[in-house]
């Protein structure tokens, strides 16, 4: 199978580091200020692989360093970049050198993480669209440069944006992520196409919902002893598209794994919301052109 790149921006608080952990937990997370992942580690139930990180550079070292790891999530690649920025100011080097560098940094990342066959999901906070001089730019990624924001999605296979859907009625996750190609104001990309306009913010299922549809592409591993939860989301993806409600569907899925830690329950249960959405949703706004 083959790895993918995503890149993922949104406000702070509005769950992008919880959605990376659920997508891979068996992964390495490099972060600038580890300790983070604290309060995310203790909602989801189990231990995550943690390391201090302060620049592009530096996580183009541990990746090579740790070789084949199942999925390289850098946490805050916005302040990773800003600080990779500062770090080639400091150097020397002067004016469109410092972006181009900067910008072969990124490049090289890609590069080991495919060389690899490493999955990598980056972080970032969000730059909102702007005008200045009559050039508009659209918003995305933030990074230390408008260029560069406009330039890291192209080595990317999914720029999604965070954004919370009000609509969405408790128990339902509120969070969803926008990759709409019709809407010029924000950088997104969905190179799979099984998202349609907006999707459940759950991007192990949106490479789920890739793989399903014909793309070869990995899926993050479960992390050990929680294989389960695959059965448990797909039985719970198969009662709603049958029509049944999400709190009985959750109720049929704690009647079936008895004893199991509430917090694997609620993840089987989320995976299994956003996998009946996908199914449906991509679907209905490709073919409804057609009707």
């Amino acid at each position: 199978m083959d790895p993918s790149i995503s890149c993922i921006f949104a406000p702070s608080g509005y769950g992008k580091t919880i959605d990376a952990l659920y997508t891979a937990p068996t992964g390495l997370f490099l972060t600038p200020a580890p300790g983070g992942l604290v309060a995310a580690r203790s909602m989801m139930g189990v231990e995550v692989r943690e390391e201090r990180c302060n620049s592009i550079d530096h996580a183009c070292t541990v990746l090579k360093r740790a070789g084949k790891v199942d999925a390289l999530i850098l946490d805050d690649f916005s302040i990773l970049a800003e600080r990779s920025h500062l770090a080639l100011d400091s150097s020397g080097a002067k004016g469109w050198a410092v972006w181009k560098k900067l910008s072969q940094s990124v490049l090289r990342l890609r590069e080991i993480a495919m060389e690899s066959g490493t999955t990598l999901i980056l972080t970032a906070h969000e730059s909102q669209p702007s005008t200045y001089e009559g050039q508009f730019t659209p918003g995305g990624p933030k990074m230390p440069s408008k260029s560069l924001t406009t330039t890291l999605p192209h080595v990317a296979t999914l720029v999604l944006r965070g954004v919370k859907d009000t609509f969405r009625q408790a128990p339902l996750w509120v969070g969803a992520y926008n990759a709409d190609p019709t809407d010029t104001r924000w950088i997104t990309k969905d190179r799979f196409c099984v998202m349609g306009k907006q999707g459940p913010m759950n991007l192990r299922e949106i490479l789920v919902r890739a793989r399903e549809v014909g793309h070869k592409v990995d899926v993050p591993r479960r992390a050990p002893g929680l294989e389960w939860l695959d059965e448990g989301a797909e039985a719970v993806a198969g009662f709603l598209a049958q029509g049944g409600s999400p709190a009985d569907a959750a109720r049929n899925l704690t009647a079936g794994a008895k004893g199991a830690d509430p917090r694997h329950l609620r993840w089987a249960w989320r995976d299994g919301v956003a996998r009946k959405e996908l199914r449906k949703s991509g679907h209905a706004e490709l073919f409804n052109l057609f009707t």
